[in-house]
């Protein structure tokens, strides 16, 4: 029910279901993430990562760069094992491709939708989330509360899709 309430599209909402579906299930128990990325006007996956090694941490490989350099406006969906909300590579990485809507998955069965329309200092970033840790937040709530504060005077959305 949560994918029925992403976009005003009923079948890209469907494709977004069955890739979260695909990657939770290639990646339960793991901390790798798995990432595909829809046109929306076509309605089709134009491109995916399902093979990383890293942690935590999606490596776009040269095909996966070709084809997101070729469009503007793509919907992203990604997998967070953490099942924390976007982190600030998010977020530029959101920004920086033009994409208009990212999507994540996280393992506990939370979706975030995120759209940026600036890029955010990584440093910037990452003393406003140590200044919500000092104040007694744990790790998810203080980047919570981070993308609170600096979507005030930044550009960014993001809304944890609940039913």
């Amino acid at each position: 029910k949560k994918f029925d309430l992403i976009t005003d599209d009923k079948d890209i909402n469907r494709l977004l279901y069955k890739c979260a579906k695909k990657m939770l299930y290639h990646r339960t128990g793991s901390l790798q993430e798995d990432m595909y990325w829809i046109d929306a006007k076509s309605k089709q996956i134009i491109a995916k990562e399902v093979n990383q090694i890293n942690n935590q941490k999606i490596v776009y490989s040269k095909k996966t760069r070709k084809e997101v350099k070729k469009r503007i406006g793509l919907i992203t969906i990604h997998s967070h094992p953490s099942s924390f909300p976007p982190s600030v590579g998010d977020f530029n990485s959101n920004y920086k491709n033009k994409y208009s809507l990212g999507v994540i998955c996280g393992h506990d069965g939370k979706v975030f939708i995120y759209t940026s329309q600036v890029e955010i200092p990584l440093g910037f970033y990452a003393k406003k989330v140590e200044y919500f840790r000092k104040k007694g937040y744990n790790d998810y709530d203080a980047q919570i509360e981070t993308i609170k504060s600096i979507s005030k005077t930044y550009n960014i959305k993001c809304k944890e899709v609940t039913v």
